[in-house]
Formats: structure tokens, sequence, C-alpha cells
């Protein structure tokens, strides 16, 4: 029997001049994990993850601020009156972390907006330093929108939309899509996220939405509920939806989880 292969699921910190945590969890990326449930050896590394070393920061929803440290404003940005700040662990952290644990077949990275990049580009750098021969993974919002700038950063694929064929086709894996996500990463979860549906059926031209699923489209009732139940298990006091079209058709969606 071949050797599973040792992935580095990774969040990367925020670049911005605001961060806050609304219920912010990576959970695309502990989707497709989810999918390889049983197939790999999955490793994680948030640095978004507040409970981890401040349990006690949170309000009684489960929101709290990032720890963050002031940077200069980019170029672009300077004249923007405000401070520029990096959100989340340490970079010596992660790096840490890598020196610990390497060395790593895979680092699947998640993306989300497009501006926050230069936390991906941060990543990329160090687990290029650290593990040389591990194969970077983008995958998300950025990595769908700004496909090409994406791949100007240095990962080895970078995955654009919901189309996750060409991961699977790198890893050597056939998913099992109906698995949950991979909640259990979280030494504390107490918040988590779920989706009762992918896409919206309007066509805004301010959003993104469109660009990265092609319509609206209901996830089946037993595996939301599933997964709410799978949530519970794992700690879950908060439970965020994270459907972009949440009220649309909610006689069939919404309704029906109550």
């Amino acid at each position: 029997m071949s050797r599973k292969h040792r992935i580095l699921l990774v969040n990367p910190p925020i670049h911005d001049f605001a961060a806050y945590n609304f219920w912010l969890r990576p959970y695309g990326l502990l989707t497709v994990a989810g999918q390889l449930r049983g197939q790999a050896e999955c490793l994680f590394f948030d640095y978004l993850d507040r409970l981890k070393c401040d349990p006690q920061s949170s309000d009684e929803w489960g929101r709290g601020p990032f720890s963050c440290e002031r940077l200069c404003n980019p170029a672009p940005l300077k004249d923007i009156p405000r401070y520029f700040r990096r959100f989340g662990h340490p970079r010596s952290g992660f790096q840490e972390y890598l020196r610990r644990h390497g060395p790593l077949d895979y680092a699947l990275v998640q993306t989300v907006m497009t501006y926050w990049y230069p936390g991906v580009a941060e990543v990329i750098e160090d687990v290029r330093h650290a593990c040389p021969g591990t194969g970077i993974v983008l995958g998300g919002n950025y990595a769908t929108l700004c496909t090409e700038h994406a791949r100007r950063l240095g990962a080895d694929l970078v995955v654009a939309g919901s189309d996750l064929q060409p991961l699977w086709q790198l890893l050597g894996v056939t998913p099992d899509l109906d698995q949950p996500a991979l909640w259990e990463v979280y030494e504390l979860v107490h918040v988590g996220a779920l989706r009762l549906s992918d896409g919206c059926p309007f066509r805004c031209s301010y959003c993104s939405v469109p660009k990265v699923y092609a319509g609206f489209r209901p996830r089946p009732l037993g595996r939301a509920l599933g997964e709410l139940e799978f949530l519970v298990e794992c700690g879950a006091e908060n439970v965020a939806f994270y459907d972009d079209a949440l009220l649309c058709d909610a006689e069939k969606v919404l309704v029906r989880m109550a």
C-alpha cells in the first residue's frame, strides 16, 4: 500500500487596514480537506485562529479582535491616513512549525480577498525555504478572480473556480464528496461555519460570486444536517451561515433546517 501524503493546510495572515473576527473560518479549505479524510495525513496551521492563543478574548458569540502588527503602507496606499497592519499569528511561529513538522508532500493554501495576496506570498516564501520539495496549491476567491496574478506568486498549482479535478489529479486520489469539513483539525472549534447552498441566482455587476460559482445550487439537506451535527460534536457553540444567498428559495433550503 502506498504511503499517505502529508498535506499541510494553511489559512494565511491578512494584510489590510482593518480586520475583525466575525466568525471567520477557512471553510473552503476545510471542506476540501474533509473530502481527503482517511486518504491523507492532514496538518493544519491557521494564522487567524484566535482561540488557540486567547480563548477568553471572545464575546459571547465567539467574535473578537485578531492580534496584529503595524506595517508600512504599500506604495499605492501610501496617501491613505490609516495604519496598515498584518493580522494573525507571528510569521516566526509558522516558520518554527515548518521546521518541526517537515518534510511535507503538499501545502494547500486558502485565498480569500484579492488584495490579501501579500499574506499568501508570505506563506509560499516560508514553505519554499523550509520545505523546498513541497508542492504548493492555491485555491479560493483570489486564485479564481486573479488567476494569472496568483500564478506569479510561485505556487505549483492554482485552482480557479470550484472544479477541483486538477487538485485530485495532482494528489492521485478519489475524493469522498459526502464527507463533512475537517473541523477536527482544530483543538478548540467553538465557532463553526456551514453552507446550505452554493452560488447566487443573480448576476450583480459589482459581485464576484457569479465568477466563482455557476449559478445557484442548494446542497442536499441530509449533508447540511450531518455537517451541523458534526460541528456540535466537535464543540461548536456558534455556527455562521456562509451562504451567498441564504434566503433564496428559503422554503426549500433554510426553512427545511428548522
